[in-house]
Protein backbone atom coordinates (compact mmCIF):
# COMPACT_ATOMS: atom_id res chain seq x y z
CA UNK A 1 0.00 0.00 0.00
CA UNK A 2 2.62 2.37 1.15
CA UNK A 3 4.70 1.58 -2.45
CA UNK A 4 1.48 2.27 -4.09
CA UNK A 5 0.88 5.42 -2.91
CA UNK A 6 4.61 6.61 -3.29
CA UNK A 7 4.32 5.32 -6.39
CA UNK A 8 1.25 7.73 -7.36
CA UNK A 9 3.24 10.68 -5.52
CA UNK A 10 6.13 10.13 -7.46
CA UNK A 11 3.97 10.56 -11.27
CA UNK A 12 1.03 12.89 -9.82
CA UNK A 13 1.86 16.07 -9.53
CA UNK A 14 -0.85 17.36 -8.21
CA UNK A 15 -1.19 15.04 -5.07
CA UNK A 16 2.32 16.06 -4.10
CA UNK A 17 1.07 19.81 -4.15
CA UNK A 18 -1.80 18.74 -2.02
CA UNK A 19 0.30 16.40 0.43
CA UNK A 20 2.97 19.18 0.98
CA UNK A 21 0.27 22.05 1.61
CA UNK A 22 -0.83 19.77 4.47
CA UNK A 23 1.94 19.16 5.65
CA UNK A 24 2.95 22.58 5.64
CA UNK A 25 -0.17 24.04 7.28
CA UNK A 26 0.15 20.89 10.32
CA UNK A 27 3.12 22.56 10.34
CA UNK A 28 2.81 26.18 10.44
CA UNK A 29 -0.50 25.43 12.84
CA UNK A 30 1.71 23.47 15.06
CA UNK A 31 4.10 26.35 15.64
CA UNK A 32 1.37 28.96 16.01
CA UNK A 33 -0.18 26.79 18.79
CA UNK A 34 3.10 26.80 20.24
CA UNK A 35 3.63 30.32 20.43
CA UNK A 36 0.18 30.64 22.17
CA UNK A 37 1.19 28.20 24.92
CA UNK A 38 4.08 29.84 25.50
CA UNK A 39 2.73 33.25 25.73
CA UNK A 40 0.17 31.84 28.17
CA UNK A 41 3.26 29.79 29.81
CA UNK A 42 5.17 33.39 30.31
CA UNK A 43 2.79 35.68 30.26
CA UNK A 44 4.19 37.13 27.59
CA UNK A 45 2.99 39.82 24.88
CA UNK A 46 5.39 38.81 22.48
CA UNK A 47 4.62 35.36 22.08
CA UNK A 48 1.08 36.30 21.76
CA UNK A 49 1.86 38.80 19.09
CA UNK A 50 4.11 35.90 17.25
CA UNK A 51 0.75 33.79 17.67
CA UNK A 52 -1.30 36.64 15.97
CA UNK A 53 1.09 36.77 12.73
CA UNK A 54 1.40 32.99 11.63
CA UNK A 55 -2.28 32.15 12.39
CA UNK A 56 -3.10 34.06 9.43
CA UNK A 57 -0.80 32.41 7.61
CA UNK A 58 -2.54 29.12 8.40
CA UNK A 59 -5.86 30.56 6.97
CA UNK A 60 -3.97 31.41 3.69
CA UNK A 61 -2.74 28.24 3.50
CA UNK A 62 -6.52 26.41 4.34
CA UNK A 63 -7.54 28.82 1.97
CA UNK A 64 -4.92 27.80 -0.98
CA UNK A 65 -5.58 23.66 0.04
CA UNK A 66 -9.39 24.09 -0.36
CA UNK A 67 -8.80 26.31 -3.79
CA UNK A 68 -6.55 23.50 -5.34
CA UNK A 69 -9.31 20.78 -3.80
CA UNK A 70 -11.71 22.17 -5.45
CA UNK A 71 -9.93 23.29 -8.97
CA UNK A 72 -8.31 19.83 -9.31
CA UNK A 73 -5.25 20.28 -12.21
CA UNK A 74 -6.23 23.63 -12.78
CA UNK A 75 -4.84 26.56 -10.88
CA UNK A 76 -6.10 28.70 -8.37
CA UNK A 77 -8.42 31.77 -9.04
CA UNK A 78 -6.81 35.59 -9.09
CA UNK A 79 -9.37 36.17 -5.69
CA UNK A 80 -7.24 33.87 -3.91
CA UNK A 81 -3.61 35.94 -4.61
CA UNK A 82 -5.69 39.14 -4.08
CA UNK A 83 -6.90 37.68 -0.87
CA UNK A 84 -3.57 36.63 0.15
CA UNK A 85 -1.67 40.25 -0.57
CA UNK A 86 -4.09 41.59 1.53
CA UNK A 87 -3.65 38.92 4.87
CA UNK A 88 0.03 39.88 3.64
CA UNK A 89 -0.36 43.50 3.96
CA UNK A 90 -2.43 43.00 7.81
CA UNK A 91 1.08 40.53 8.65
CA UNK A 92 2.86 43.95 8.34
CA UNK A 93 0.33 45.52 10.90
CA UNK A 94 1.00 43.04 13.30
CA UNK A 95 4.49 42.95 12.71
CA UNK A 96 5.09 47.24 12.81
CA UNK A 97 3.04 46.54 16.36
CA UNK A 98 5.10 44.01 17.74
CA UNK A 99 8.57 45.89 16.57
CA UNK A 100 6.95 49.37 18.18
CA UNK A 101 5.81 47.27 21.45
CA UNK A 102 9.39 46.05 21.75
CA UNK A 103 10.87 49.08 21.31
CA UNK A 104 9.34 50.69 24.14
CA UNK A 105 9.39 47.97 26.73
CA UNK A 106 10.78 44.55 27.25
CA UNK A 107 7.96 41.76 26.26
CA UNK A 108 10.04 38.83 26.29
CA UNK A 109 10.48 36.95 29.89
CA UNK A 110 13.01 34.27 30.01
CA UNK A 111 12.86 30.59 29.10
CA UNK A 112 14.80 27.39 28.37
CA UNK A 113 17.18 26.07 26.47
CA UNK A 114 14.16 23.81 25.01
CA UNK A 115 11.94 26.74 24.03
CA UNK A 116 15.05 28.23 21.78
CA UNK A 117 16.14 25.10 20.37
CA UNK A 118 12.44 24.52 19.42
CA UNK A 119 12.33 28.29 17.62
CA UNK A 120 15.38 27.27 15.78
CA UNK A 121 14.20 23.95 14.28
CA UNK A 122 11.58 25.67 13.30
CA UNK A 123 13.49 28.44 11.66
CA UNK A 124 16.00 26.77 9.88
CA UNK A 125 13.74 23.67 8.82
CA UNK A 126 11.59 26.53 7.18
CA UNK A 127 14.93 28.24 5.41
CA UNK A 128 15.66 25.04 4.01
CA UNK A 129 12.50 24.63 2.60
CA UNK A 130 12.31 28.28 1.04
CA UNK A 131 15.58 27.71 -0.44
CA UNK A 132 14.37 24.37 -2.08
CA UNK A 133 11.22 25.93 -3.00
CA UNK A 134 12.96 28.59 -4.54
CA UNK A 135 15.29 26.76 -6.68
CA UNK A 136 12.56 23.67 -7.55
CA UNK A 137 10.17 26.53 -8.80
CA UNK A 138 12.07 29.22 -10.11
CA UNK A 139 10.78 28.24 -13.49
CA UNK A 140 6.82 27.78 -12.25
CA UNK A 141 4.65 30.31 -13.24
CA UNK A 142 1.28 29.07 -11.56
CA UNK A 143 -0.16 30.99 -8.82
CA UNK A 144 -0.35 28.35 -6.48
CA UNK A 145 3.26 27.95 -6.20
CA UNK A 146 3.83 32.01 -6.11
CA UNK A 147 1.26 32.06 -2.86
CA UNK A 148 3.62 28.77 -1.54
CA UNK A 149 6.64 30.41 -1.92
CA UNK A 150 5.82 33.92 -0.50
CA UNK A 151 3.85 32.44 2.38
CA UNK A 152 7.23 30.63 3.64
CA UNK A 153 9.40 33.67 2.96
CA UNK A 154 6.80 35.38 5.59
CA UNK A 155 7.13 32.70 8.01
CA UNK A 156 10.63 32.94 7.18
CA UNK A 157 10.83 36.47 8.29
CA UNK A 158 8.98 36.62 11.03
CA UNK A 159 10.39 33.58 12.48
CA UNK A 160 13.96 34.50 12.06
CA UNK A 161 13.67 37.94 13.97
CA UNK A 162 11.56 35.53 17.01
CA UNK A 163 15.07 33.19 17.02
CA UNK A 164 16.92 36.33 17.47
CA UNK A 165 15.54 37.71 20.26
CA UNK A 166 15.42 34.26 21.98
CA UNK A 167 19.11 34.03 21.70
CA UNK A 168 19.51 37.40 22.84
CA UNK A 169 18.09 36.74 25.73
CA UNK A 170 19.53 33.22 26.27
CA UNK A 171 22.80 34.62 25.36
CA UNK A 172 22.98 38.24 25.85
CA UNK A 173 21.47 40.88 27.74
CA UNK A 174 18.01 42.45 26.01
CA UNK A 175 18.41 45.83 27.78
CA UNK A 176 21.44 46.85 25.94
CA UNK A 177 22.03 49.22 24.01
CA UNK A 178 22.99 47.25 20.96
CA UNK A 179 20.36 44.47 21.55
CA UNK A 180 17.67 47.14 21.31
CA UNK A 181 19.02 48.61 18.18
CA UNK A 182 18.96 44.85 16.49
CA UNK A 183 15.93 44.45 17.54
CA UNK A 184 14.03 47.58 15.91
CA UNK A 185 16.74 47.26 12.99
CA UNK A 186 15.46 43.70 12.14
CA UNK A 187 11.77 44.07 12.95
CA UNK A 188 12.04 47.16 9.92
CA UNK A 189 13.50 44.95 7.53
CA UNK A 190 10.91 42.13 8.40
CA UNK A 191 8.19 45.05 8.21
CA UNK A 192 9.30 45.99 4.96
CA UNK A 193 10.40 42.47 3.48
CA UNK A 194 6.18 41.40 3.98
CA UNK A 195 5.18 44.31 2.70
CA UNK A 196 7.43 43.40 -0.60
CA UNK A 197 5.68 40.77 -0.36
CA UNK A 198 2.17 41.77 -0.29
CA UNK A 199 2.30 44.62 -2.54
CA UNK A 200 3.68 42.44 -4.83
CA UNK A 201 1.11 39.25 -4.96
CA UNK A 202 -1.44 42.46 -5.34
CA UNK A 203 0.11 44.20 -8.18
CA UNK A 204 1.00 40.88 -9.99
CA UNK A 205 -2.83 40.10 -9.50
CA UNK A 206 -3.45 43.06 -11.29
CA UNK A 207 -1.56 42.51 -14.24
CA UNK A 208 -3.16 39.47 -14.96
CA UNK A 209 -6.56 40.42 -14.03
CA UNK A 210 -5.58 43.12 -17.02
CA UNK A 211 -4.01 40.69 -19.24
CA UNK A 212 -7.30 38.07 -19.10
CA UNK A 213 -9.68 41.22 -19.68
CA UNK A 214 -7.82 41.77 -22.81
CA UNK A 215 -7.94 38.45 -24.10
CA UNK A 216 -11.87 38.61 -23.53
CA UNK A 217 -12.21 41.50 -25.60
Amino acid sequence: MLKAIWSRLRKDRFSRDILKTSLALLYNAAYALFNLVLAWSYQSKWYLMMAMFFFPLCIMRFLLLMELKKNGEDDCRLSILHASGAIMLFLVLVMASIVYVTSIRQVTEGHGEIVMITIATYTFTKLGFAIVRTIKDRKNSRLSSRIIRDISYSELAASMLSLQRTMIISFGNENHEWAHMMNIISGSAACLFIAAIGISMISYGRDKDEIENRGRK
